[in-house]
């Protein structure tokens, strides 16, 4: 038995123990838990189909390890609801959804097709590893699996889109490793691809594609089970009611709450054009919102979200959120960090502030994490703290944005 032969039985051996640990989890989202058994259990068996394939080259495979080649048709659709019961919490795996699985009938149609050509049972899994028909049906696997990803991709962004409409800290809740681990699938599917296509040429064999699938596949579950593992519940009571408050009043399906975060300015005018609410009021909304930034410091709450800033300025959520996505043009998620970026940066600017660590400054002005508070201050600076408290201190110009909280809460507000 060959090293790369006993490395797919253990690799998986490894995936199905790793199910039963998903599968043994006994709390959190109970449906995308169980599709993601399902897909790291799709992976394993692949894994399984190399091992009792590649080591027999000369024999004739039997028809159940022809079939088993197709079920990695299934990965992308089990891919992708998954992510959809992470990302929605009303998900229900209805015949709606089962479509997806249709996807597996080109296997079966294809299958058709060769059982039909000349010797194609007799031949070997050495003949077949190399006949264009099995290397164009791998092929087509790497594509549906992109397919997939993308839609997946986008529901996560859509997912990032409409939480940030509701929320203040999202970083336990973005999904931003499974964002990267799509992106990374997408692309081991562009090497999938470049391996089939150099096999036809006859530039590679079969072992190559093998070692490939090995690294690729045993990575692939090991990244997904242990984030999957990691993941915290995402609707949380006091999410749902959030998002329930956003959604409540208006009667806006989820599609329209995610798509009010990708438009702004006109857009956002045109959309809200039958709302109700006329400009003399959002103006006055707007103000006193200013107002409870600015002058009270509503963003050193890290739990502050869309309902609890609401019932600050004794309007309902929806109001609140037309204001931001018009006055400002972008999230409330995106105003309120926006504001506790502005308050780091005059407590960066202060020579007396400077002995103090970086997580305490984004602590004391509402982030929740270190990390939130380097990526967000990153974007809107362009520099990291440390980078910009180097520039600017001790004696670096006060700057004011206007529109936003230059102070922390221990200073006195400018007017």
């Amino acid at each position: 038995m060959s090293f790369l032969h006993e490395a797919l039985l253990v690799a998986a051996a490894q995936g199905f123990l790793l199910c039963a640990v998903l599968l043994s989890v006994p709390s959190g989202n109970r449906q995308a838990n169980q599709l993601l058994v399902a897909y790291v259990g799709l992976e394993s068996l692949h894994l399984l189909f190399l091992y009792l394939s590649h080591p027999v080259e000369q024999v004739v495979p039997s028809l159940p390890l022809r079939i088993l080649f197709g079920f990695r048709y299934l990965d992308g659709p089990v891919l992708y609801l998954y992510v959809k019961a992470l990302t929605n919490p009303e998900f229900r795996l209805t015949r709606h959804e089962l479509k997806h699985f249709a996807v597996v009938a080109l296997w079966f149609v294809w299958f058709a097709y060769l059982s039909t050509l000349p010797d194609w049972w007799q031949m070997t899994t050495q003949e077949l590893q190399h006949k264009p028909s099995t290397i164009i049906s791998a092929s087509s696997q790497s594509i549906i699996l992109v397919f997939y990803s993308s839609l997946a991709l986008r529901q996560v962004h859509r997912h990032r889109a409409r939480i940030q409409q509701a929320l203040s800290a999202v970083d336990r809740f973005d999904l931003r490793w499974l964002e990267w681990l799509l992106v990374g699938m997408i692309g081991v599917c562009a090497i999938h691809f470049s391996v089939d296509l150099l096999r036809l040429q006859g530039v590679l064999g079969s072992e190559a594609k093998a070692v490939t699938n090995l690294v690729v596949t045993a990575l692939l579950i090991y990244m997904i089970s242990i984030g999957g593992l990691r993941q915290p519940q995402i609707f949380t009571d006091a999410v749902r009611e959030a998002l329930a408050a956003l959604n409540s009043a208006r009667e806006s399906s989820p599609q329209e709450v995610m798509a009010e975060a990708e438009g702004s300015g006109e857009g956002m005018a045109e959309k809200y054009r039958k709302s109700g609410l006329d400009e003399s009021r959002r103006r006055d909304i707007w103000e006193r919102l200013q107002h409870l930034l600015v002058a009270e410091h509503a963003y050193l709450d890290n739990q502050l979200d869309l309902p609890s800033l609401a019932s600050q300025l004794a309007v309902r959520p929806q109001e609140v959120s037309e204001v931001i996505n018009i006055e400002y043009g972008g999230s409330f998620y995106d105003l309120i960090n926006q504001h506790r970026v502005e308050a780091a940066k005059v407590l960066l600017r202060e020579t007396q502030q400077r002995p103090r660590k970086m997580l305490d400054v984004a602590l004391s002005v509402g982030f929740s994490s270190q990390s939130t508070f380097y990526s967000r201050f990153k974007k809107l600076t362009g520099m990291t703290p440390a980078n910009y408290r180097d520039i600017e201190a001790p004696e670096g110009p006060l700057e004011v944005t206007k529109g936003l909280a230059p102070v922390p809460p221990q200073s006195a507000p400018r007017t």
